[in-house]
């Protein structure tokens, strides 16, 4: 059962050597109402002098399970299991251990550990003893829930949990470890296949740098490398793909593994997973493979010392080659050392090709893997069935020890250096931030807790993505790789941070005061708006019983109550307010299993999904971020204009939120921002990601507008936990759909991809596309990346360098259109206001919304490309400290006056202020429940 609903207390995630962050105790709150606002310029007063007293003095408070052990022979031994390392506030920091040796759990004997943390002025430098002993394997049970179904009550609202016939459910996670089951398990993830399914599926796990996947051959490793781009034709259209050849490089496997083995999920963290392979019926664990998001190698661990064995591939291969470490040519049929290169000569990469689907050649490229082994290792080269007679298989007899790491190199002569720390195996990574209120910035510090197995003190190895370097001023060497998200740079180390600003956002525009605003128009098109979310109208969008398709109407009513208040209109404004509230109350109460739309909660994944399943929202947990987003946007703006609803319904509206914004770790009720890759920096979609390229990303302003969604409901109830959660989710999404979708940078797509588009439709693990689930008009392919259309949209064009490379990214849509808009009217003139809003009001005709695919957009857009004329360009030369309760984003308009638009929910004026280029604060007293503009300079 749901033990947190309403809200939670998030840890405070301290970053060593960060400052610390300065809270909103240290600015005025004058909660006095005035007819218009104070705007008082001030000196800037150093909000860190009296900083000293606000940096916590860090320490060690407890550690545990870090006694001498036992574990029974076979069954691998995870050396973070049961260790709990907290700080001075009781927060789990044992992330920050590193561990020296190994335990060879498949041998009976006694073996030593060392951990060693440094934190603050206190430090760990402890050993344990563990003891493989004989005896049979025993695992605790956790069998998953099968209550009977009950509505749960939450204020006035109400929820399904428990057996529900009626709806479609997902399958369980079965192919997860027992004792993983305490808390509540993730989904939507880069590995999540492999719970739902044995094997995975054989889907794609990609870690950039590898792709990895399981079948009856073990597991397969590949260097997928930057891959090929190729065309297709499709209805007319042109589309393309940037994916990497299908043909796997090599094969992993033990002599002890059967043709049916079963894999089980045994840990995971922010950025890794371990999984176990054991054959039917047997609890021993004969492989064990961990992998890690960034890590240049894979690990793997047996139970057995003479029986793993490499199969290499023999598909797309013209040779293969064997060299020592440090680049002699192996020549014999063995070789003993402490490590191999592995050279795949002339590996089939990919194709030359042409549009318009034209496939040519092949391309061929060598492909190198550094085998690291224990001293003493026998490596045996045979044949086994290769079509030529190569010796495709090594067979390895790994001595007195059962570990090596697999690792992708460039060529033989980085083979040194890449070896050197090849035994420093991630057990857990963790991906935390801390919020700079004052100048309002995210710090997201990632770190690997690793082990060292053979007992040397060398650095840990991560290739960093893009949008790690470009936002980090870390120190990367000389290597890199490639994959289809651009060039990986090497880091030698086992933290880094970056840092991201945020500038804000706002649920819609404050009215636009210029003299072609026609408010009659505007009143007119809110009319129109009413006629098509006519309660009693079944066929039209607001009573559709799919959320999603829902959620056309929700959000343009949710738009509607802002213009109609705006405006001045009470009438109308409390119509859409009526209406608003109608369906959400419907989607938040249940009165039986006959009810149409209802909420249900599954206790076996710790998710929150709906009594409909288009887009497989409740049988694959797909899609929750869209379409959860939607209902929690148009809850934060009711809240301001109807406080009964939550008082009412506030517990529902939080219950939703937590099915993909949960800002607490390990909770048994939620999953921490499940829809989240901590790593990668982005949603993904799909919720197990049962594909071969991996899990997907299409609509990255959708996923952009769920933390949008996210932020402004924490503003309405004042949620400090979740208004932090949601502004790192925001600057994350936003980073990414510039980085990968949008190539902001110009260095993720290459010529053959970039000469005809400048936007990737869909992002996956392993691949991006020029398409998208649904046609490859260009329309479509850009539209799905900028809707649904709303003032969060100015956030791809904060500076100049940003609204220079959106022009030229909508210059490229228009191109590949022959400048003729056919559809989504609405998404493309919003678009174009973006970078000249005269253009787009020159364009705008209301018929051509109205006769499109949503014509319930008409007024949002007619309000939103008014705004954007009357109020200009984002900017980000000033800055509102992060507030409370209060939103902002800051315009400046083609006169060059700074206005801030800000959104003030609460109830209370509030005093809010911001930061300008000459490093002086301006004070703003904002009254409460008010949108208006802030005039900050002349």
């Amino acid at each position: 059962m749901i033990k947190k609903l309403a809200s939670v207390l998030m840890l405070t995630l301290i970053a060593i050597g960060l400052t610390a962050c300065r809270g909103q105790d240290e600015k005025p709150q004058d909660t006095t109402a005035d007819e218009t606002p104070i705007v008082e310029e001030t000196p800037n007063v150093d909000a860190t002098d009296d900083e000293d007293d606000d940096v916590p003095v860090l320490g060690i408070n407890g550690v545990h399970g870090l006694d001498d052990t036992s574990v029974t022979v076979g069954a691998y031994f995870h050396p973070l299991q049961d260790v709990t390392i907290t700080n001075q506030d009781g927060e789990d920091i044992t992330h920050l251990l590193t561990v020296y040796g190994h335990v060879h759990y498949g041998r009976v004997g006694t073996y030593t550990l060392r951990y060693t943390m440094i934190y603050g002025d206190d430090d760990i430098d402890l050993t344990r003893e563990v003891e493989v002993v004989s005896g049979t394997i025993m695992r605790e049970s956790h069998d998953f829930e099968s209550a009977l179904g009950e509505i749960v009550f939450l204020g006035e609202g109400s929820y399904r949990t428990g057996g529900d016939a009626s709806i479609v459910h997902p399958v369980n996670p079965n192919y997860i470890a027992p004792h993983l089951r305490d808390r509540a398990i993730p989904s939507n993830g880069w590995w999540t296949t492999m719970l739902v399914q044995n094997y995975g599926a054989g889907n794609g796990i990609y870690t950039n740098p590898f792709r990895t996947s399981f079948s009856h051959q073990g597991v397969e490793i590949t260097n997928p490398g930057r891959g090929f781009v190729q065309y297709w034709n499709p209805e007319g259209y042109n589309t393309m793909a940037k994916f990497s050849l299908a043909l796997e490089d090599l094969h992993v496997k033990t002599t002890g593994l059967n043709h049916d083995y079963h894999t089980e999920v045994i840990d995971y963290s922010d950025t890794s997973v371990q999984v176990a392979m054991r054959n039917a019926g047997s609890l021993v664990d004969q492989m064990v493979v961990t992998m890690a998001q960034g890590s240049p190698f894979v690990f793997i661990d047996v139970a057995e010392s003479s029986s793993p064995y490499i199969r290499l591939a023999s598909n797309g291969v013209a040779n293969y080659e064997f060299f020592t470490v440090s680049g002699h040519l192996i020549t014999g049929s063995s070789y003993t050392g402490n490590g191999i290169i592995i050279k795949l000569v002339q590996k089939h990469v990919g194709y030359q090709t042409a549009r318009p689907a034209h496939v040519g050649q092949p391309t061929y490229d060598d492909r190198y893997f550094l085998i690291s082994t224990p001293e003493n290792t026998t490596f045996t080269f045979t044949n086994d069935g290769h079509p030529y007679g190569l010796n495709n298989r090594i067979d390895m007899d790994l001595d007195a020890d059962n570990y090596f790491s697999i690792g992708i190199i460039g060529g033989v002569s980085e083979g040194e250096y890449y070896h050197q720390h090849a035994y420093n195996k991630p057990l857990r990574g963790d991906v935390s931030f801390t919020i700079d209120y004052a100048d309002s910035l995210v710090h997201t510090t990632y770190r690997t807790a690793y082990q060292s197995l053979n007992g040397e003190e060398e650095a840990l190895l991560q290739f960093l993505m893009p949008h790690h370097y470009h936002t980090s001023n870390v120190e990367l060497t000389d290597y890199y790789t490639r994959t289809v998200r651009g060039a990986l740079k090497l880091f030698e180390g086992n933290s880094f941070t970056t840092t991201h600003g945020f500038h804000g956002v706002i649920p819609a525009m404050p009215h636009p005061n210029t003299s072609d605003f026609n408010e009659a128009s505007m009143t007119t098109y809110l009319e129109d708006l009413k006629t098509r979310t006519e309660i009693n109208d079944p066929d039209n969008f607001l009573n559709d019983e799919g959320p999603y398709w829902n959620s056309k109407a929700i959000y343009p009513l949710a738009q509607a109550i802002i213009i109609a208040d705006q405006l001045g209109d009470d009438t109308l404004r409390d119509v859409f307010i009526d209406r608003l509230k109608h369906v959400l109350i419907d989607w938040f109460t249940i009165e039986s299993s006959l009810d149409e739309r209802y909420l249900f909660y599954n206790q076996n994944w710790g998710a929150v999904y709906y009594s409909n399943n288009d887009f497989n929202t409740a049988s694959e947990l797909s899609d929750h971020s869209f379409t959860h987003g939607y209902l929690i946007y148009a809850s934060s703006v009711l809240a301001m204009y109807d406080e009964a609803f939550v008082a009412d319904y506030g517990e529902m509206v939080n219950l939703l939120l937590s099915g993909y914004m949960h800002p607490e770790k390990d909770s048994e009720d939620f999953a921490y921002l499940r829809s989240f890759d901590p790593w990668a920096g982005h949603t993904w979609a799909h919720g197990f990601g049962t594909f071969v390229e991996g899990n997907n990303l299409e609509s990255s302003s959708e996923a952009i507008q769920s933390w949008v969604g996210g932020y402004l409901w924490a503003l309405a109830i004042d949620d400090q936990a979740l208004k932090d959660a949601a502004i790192y989710g925001f600057v994350h999404e936003l980073n990414h759909a510039k980085t990968y979708m949008f190539d902001y940078h110009q260095e993720i797509f290459p010529e053959a991809y970039s000469q005809y588009a400048q936007v990737a439709g869909m992002v996956w693990g392993g691949k991006y596309d020029y398409a998208t689930w649904f046609g490859a008009n260009p329309t479509f392919i850009y539209g799905i990346q900028w809707l649904p259309n709303g003032e969060y949209l100015s956030s791809y064009a904060l500076n100049d360098a940003e609204y220079n490379r959106l022009s030229n990214i909508y210059e490229a849509y228009l191109y590949a259109k022959n400048h003729d808009i056919d559809t989504w009217f609405a998404n493309m003139w919003s678009m174009q206001a973006l970078l000249d809003p005269a253009v787009a009001l020159n364009q705008f005709d209301a018929s051509l919304i109205l006769n499109d695919d949503y014509p319930s957009d008409l007024s949002q857009t007619y309000y939103l490309l008014h705004g954007l004329n009357a109020y200009g360009r984002r900017t980000t030369d000033y800055t509102m400290e992060i507030h409370a309760v209060v939103a902002s984003s800051i315009y400046i308009n083609s006169d060059g006056v700074i206005n801030a638009l800000v959104w003030n929910p609460s109830a209370e004026a509030q005093t809010v202020r911001f930061l300008t280029p000459d490093s002086t604060w301006i004070e703003v007293k904002i009254e409460g429940q008010r949108l208006e503009s802030i005039q900050l300079s002349e």
